[in-house]
């Protein structure tokens, strides 16, 4: 739990508390009124010493007053999307009132201020939940705290510490879900049945509970004696196989659709399938890439290594430069020698950097399977609309997609040709259509 606490012996900056500024005011007006009233100098000068002396008085009674602490709590690790709470403890032997400034990231909720919080006993909590929107690394922000002196005519303000981070990790790999996965296969949440491959064998896998459509014949009746409901047996047809992601973080992922970029999408979809590659036995690898290579993680089996990947993906962000496909070829040909599923997430502009990206996928084609995830640009969606009062500047525009379009087909059609799997999808949809594309090679046997 990451905190933020006051620096010891750190100056507080003063500042005119509202009380010594209204005062001020006040004595301004006597002052002015005391040019055409000449009896109300005296009282002027008086009563501007009075304040003087109070503020002084006030100052020096309070300067020696230790300052308030601050701790700031919050989870080293949020999930995009899901609340989490954030707690502010307070305590002090002097002060009887604190107001909290807190500055944290935009993609964590923004700016929150507690105005004049009372210390009961020298001490007071507050809780605050915030939503992260966006998935990454951020910087935890300062937190002010502000109070008043003994006598209220200043205020003091002290800046906590806040050194660290936060990370927002991705939907798709909160708490719960990964705790699930020892409990509930993710054939089952996804409602799949995997088909045995004609001639090969079975070979038990494990036990879960009875559902509606399965076989009456792989009961364990044991087991169901045992445990008190309806157990039957899983058997695993399949080879275990070696999965590599390969995620674009190039400049056309940074590409924003519905409040997220595609990368965050193409992240989000890395996830689900590793989740999915692991629950069939696969050894799961990942690596990220744009003009050089960003992040490595060799293939591993087990639920377990998925917590990795999760947190690796979260330091991940768009670069503003091109996608250089001939790194991951290089790292593939360096690091998976063997024969491998290779699903690269990316996206293209149809020219040179198409012709690039089909020369380098047909050289990991000869030697791997290789699944393209082009993330299409919701721009060319404009292609398929009608519009009865189209104008001739939107006649244009849309000639100009139409070429894109067919050109982006023609490139897609060519990687193709070389045996590759290619799927063309909406950022925002590309979890579903890229999970059966994964589990019909495999019932296919393409491995």
């Amino acid at each position: 739990m990451p905190g933020a606490e006051n620096r010891e012996g750190a100056p507080a900056a003063i500042r005119p508390s509202p009380r010594l500024s209204s005062w001020t005011v006040v004595a301004a007006v006597l002052a002015l009124a005391s040019v055409p009233v000449g009896f109300l100098f005296v009282p002027a000068i008086a009563f501007a010493a009075a304040l003087a002396m109070l503020a002084f008085i006030d100052w020096r009674i309070s300067r020696r007053d230790p300052p308030p602490r601050l701790v700031r709590e919050l989870p080293e690790r949020v999930v995009k999307g899901r609340p989490a709470t954030v707690t502010y403890r307070v305590s002090s032997t002097s002060v009887q009132s604190i107001s909290i400034l807190d500055e944290l990231a935009t993609d964590l909720g923004g700016d929150m201020l507690i105005e004049r919080q009372a210390l009961v006993a020298g001490a007071a909590t507050s809780t605050r939940e915030v939503i992260p929107r966006r998935r990454g690394t951020h910087d935890l922000g300062p937190t002010y705290l502000m109070w008043d002196s003994r006598l209220k005519f200043l205020r003091y303000r002290s800046i906590a510490r806040s050194g660290g981070k936060i990370a927002i990790l991705p939907t798709a790999s909160s708490p719960e879900r990964r705790a699930a996965l020892s409990h509930r296969s993710i054939r089952d949440e996804l409602g799949l049945r995997p088909r045995p491959a004609r001639g090969e064998g079975r070979e038990f896998e494990s036990l879960r509970e009875y559902f509606p459509g399965d076989d009456p014949r792989r009961v364990d009746w044991r087991a169901t004696a045992r445990r008190g409901r309806m157990m039957v047996r899983q058997y695993q047809t399949e080879r275990r196989h070696t999965v590599i992601l390969a995620v674009d973080t190039g400049r056309l992922m940074a590409a924003q659709a519905e409040g997220n970029s595609k990368l965050d999408y193409a992240l989000d979809c890395a996830i689900a399938l590793a989740r999915a590659s692991k629950e069939f036995g696969d050894r799961v690898g990942f690596m990220a890439f744009d003009r050089e290579l960003r992040l490595l993680i060799q293939p591993r089996g087990g639920v377990g290594s998925l917590g990795g990947l999760v947190e690796a993906s979260a330091r991940l962000k768009a670069s503003p430069f091109e996608p250089n496909y001939r790194v991951l070829a290089d790292t593939l040909a360096i690091h998976q020698k063997k024969r491998a599923l290779i699903v690269v997430l990316t996206d293209f502009v149809e020219g040179s950097a198409s012709r690039e990206l089909e020369s380098y996928l047909g050289v990991i084609a000869r030697r791997h399977v290789v699944l393209l995830v082009a993330l299409r640009d919701r721009v060319l969606a404009e292609v398929d609309r009608r519009d009865p009062g189209i104008t001739r500047d939107r006649i244009h525009r849309r000639l100009a997609l139409q070429d894109l379009v067919v050109e982006r087909e023609a490139a897609l059609a060519r990687i193709a040709r070389f045996g590759a799997q290619t799927l063309d999808l909406d950022p925002a949809e590309i979890n579903a259509p890229v999970l059966n594309r994964y589990l019909a090679v495999r019932q296919a046997s393409l491995l």
